[in-house]
């Protein structure tokens, strides 16, 4: 019987020595676990023969620090701004073919929030992007840069560029370059929604749009006179940052 015992023992030694797999016959690891892994109580980091691993405190993240081969438990501070929100995600989009307008003239009516994108617009193609909110508390800043410049002596050029998400106005900002032949200007528009309804994938896209021209040929993110301006330097960019409660 002494015998029956020992053997088992023995096999069990070498198999604990050995890499374990988890639904994988070919394990790489120790451990090494093919799928989903639940932890019903703590998860410990740095714990030796003789004393347990840390399990953090309240408010920590595990940290896997790659270059001293070990992970640890480190606190995040989060700046306490207006609902203590950080970022939930960030994109940028770039576009270097931009729009021009000439004559005849557009409106110089006023724009509403939430009219729809008709014709009048023309969308500039690299300023397109999507953004997802997973919080009903949430802000999402849009920050567009472009080079407005035009052709002609007349007086000034008038235009518009808005942020469209889902097809509908949310902001805009007119603007009139003005000077002579070559002419430009750099046009910045910035807006803050918030409480976006939770959703996957908000389309939002940047559009612009002519008002008063005065016989001038107008360009947005494009150069229209390459003596002055090339498309590198009036190319648009849009960045669409979304924060939610930490």
């Amino acid at each position: 019987m002494r015998k029956i015992i020992i053997i088992p023992s023995l096999l069990l030694a070498v198999s604990a020595a050995a890499q374990v797999g988890v639904n994988t016959s070919n394990p790489v690891n120790m451990l090494d676990v093919n799928g989903d892994v639940n932890v019903r109580k703590e998860l410990r980091t740095g714990g030796t023969n003789l004393l347990k691993g840390s399990a953090g405190s309240a408010g920590t993240m595990l940290h896997n620090d790659s270059e001293l081969n070990a992970n640890d438990w480190k606190s995040v501070k989060i700046a306490d701004g207006q609902g203590s929100m950080s970022v939930f995600s960030l994109n940028t989009v770039a576009d270097q073919t931009g729009a021009s307008f000439s004559e005849p003239n557009g409106s110089p009516t006023p724009y509403s929030e939430g009219s729809a994108l008709t014709s009048d617009w023309t969308v500039l193609p690299g300023s397109v992007d999507t953004f997802s909110i997973t919080n009903a508390v949430n802000k999402v800043a849009f920050t567009f840069q472009t080079t407005a410049q035009k052709t002609g002596n007349g007086n000034s050029a008038g235009f518009a560029c808005g942020i469209f998400v889902d097809n509908q106005l949310k902001a805009v900002r007119t603007d009139v370059l003005i000077g002579s032949e070559g002419s430009y200007k750099i046009f910045n528009l910035n807006a803050t929604l918030a409480n976006l309804t939770p959703k996957n994938n908000y389309n939002v896209k940047v559009a612009c749009t002519k008002r008063t021209l005065n016989s001038n040929t107008l360009g947005i993110g494009k150069a229209v006179n390459t003596t002055f301006l090339n498309n590198e330097m009036s190319q648009s960019v849009l960045t669409t940052s979304v924060l939610q409660p930490y």
